[in-house]
């Protein structure tokens, strides 16, 4: 197949840590499909920052960067028109060229709306994946609400990384036919278990006190001031640890103050943006990984610890009561810093036995690129020209892309 990707939420030059998730995922794509990607970039962002020269998120898949232009912070239920009308050209010169089987996109609105539209524009059929808080949040209520399920009713099918989330979908009205639960993959060749004090001795963390790690972007969603305060109920309580955020985000600064603030720099430490081959080092070295957000789907942050042999202590929100397992693992309210350190110091006390197998295993990359292909491949098939209807029409359209194609 010819999958074009279309989302934001993509390694792009000026920010290189962004959707690494979704590069996991199309480099298992790109091993047996052809795939290109369309990956916004907001005008703030492309202005703020330098790009990195000769940068590329994934070798034999070509990526282009359109700007998108928007009025900042209102008007946001209208942001798919601004996005359309930013990367329309792109988009029809991609399909044009390219000729793309399927429209793959992440996040409900204004990505998926864009892509939706994109897609029938071209005759072609769209797949839209929800990520948490585009459904568990962004939905909830307003205009936005109704966006984000116009979006995702006009999609062709709908995947979801958690049962919470897709069980969200079916309370809204979508049908349950047209959604798939697909659990994100991991990279077994970068997380992997290893020697935690060989992991430690690497970062140049210290041996003798317990390491607290937390990864993500610095965003509000992520509430990272309840990590913050978490922390420093720790070091109140005599734990000692040593605090380590992995991550950049337009909260560094306001973070970094906090801890200032509150005299904590001796037991916290931003370090910001990690490769994934730094991050597995850090879920190895860790005693905890750490994530307090007040939304997720299924965050790829506990996936890659577990897979790399560590434990969590998380807030039970959105599908991350569907990963946990109660000997390796506690579940935690949002925002109660006084319950999180709590878990976190019984977390420290009772270690998993030697050996002990998880009752949750992470997708492998290969089983989520098999199940992703077989609903990517059911919607080509169900849009293949017929005799009649609307299927005919895209037959129409498609035989004449492929023809400009092949000249």
């Amino acid at each position: 197949m010819r999958i074009l990707f279309c989302s934001y939420a993509y390694p792009n030059p000026w920010q290189p840590g962004l959707g690494t998730f979704n590069r996991t995922m199309l480099a298992g794509l790109a091993q047996q499909h052809d795939v290109r990607v369309i990956a916004p970039v907001s005008f703030t962002e492309r202005w703020r920052t330098a790009g990195i020269s000769g940068f590329q998120a994934l070798p034999n898949v070509p990526a282009t960067y359109p700007t998108y232009f928007y009025p900042p912070k209102f008007g946001r239920s209208q942001y798919d028109k601004f996005l359309w009308w930013s990367i329309r050209h792109t988009v029809r010169a991609c399909v044009r060229d390219f000729v793309p089987d399927v429209v793959l996109s992440y996040w409900a609105h204004p990505d998926g709306a864009v892509a939706v539209r994109a897609a029938h524009e071209a005759g072609i059929p769209a797949v839209v994946m929800v990520g948490g808080s585009d459904v568990l949040l962004l939905a909830r209520s307003g205009s936005r609400r109704k966006a984000i399920l116009k979006a995702l009713s006009a999609a062709d099918a709908i995947v979801a990384v958690s049962h919470d989330l897709a069980d969200t979908m079916i309370g809204d009205g979508l049908p349950s036919e047209k959604i798939s639960v697909i659990g994100r993959g991991v990279d077994a060749n970068g997380f992997h278990p290893g020697d935690r004090a060989a992991a430690r001795q690497q970062l140049g963390l210290p041996l003798d006190r317990p390491v607290i790690v937390g990864a993500g972007r610095l965003v509000a969603v992520k509430d990272w001031i309840t990590w913050l305060e978490a922390c420093g109920e720790l070091v109140s309580r005599g734990v000692n640890p040593a605090s380590y955020v992995c991550g950049a985000g337009p909260l560094q600064a306001e973070l970094q103050d906090w801890i200032t603030r509150n005299g904590l720099n001796n037991f916290i430490e931003l370090r910001g943006s990690q490769t994934p081959q730094e991050l597995a080092t850090w879920y190895r070295a860790a005693d905890v990984t750490l994530l307090t957000s007040i939304s997720e789907g299924i965050p790829n942050v506990l996936l890659e610890s577990m897979a790399c042999g560590g434990s969590f202590v998380a807030t039970a929100v959105g599908g991350i009561p569907e990963i946990a397992d109660p000997v390796c693992d506690r579940l935690v309210p949002t925002k109660n810093p006084a319950a999180i350190a709590e878990a976190v110091i019984d977390r420290l006390q009772h270690t998993p036995p030697t050996g002990y197998q998880r009752r949750f295993e992470p997708n492998s990359q290969a089983t989520t690129t098999q199940r992703l292909t077989e609903v990517l491949s059911t919607v080509v098939k169900l849009n293949e020209p017929s005799s009649t209807g609307s299927s005919s029409e895209m037959g129409h359209r498609r035989s004449a892309a492929a023809s400009h194609h092949s000249h």
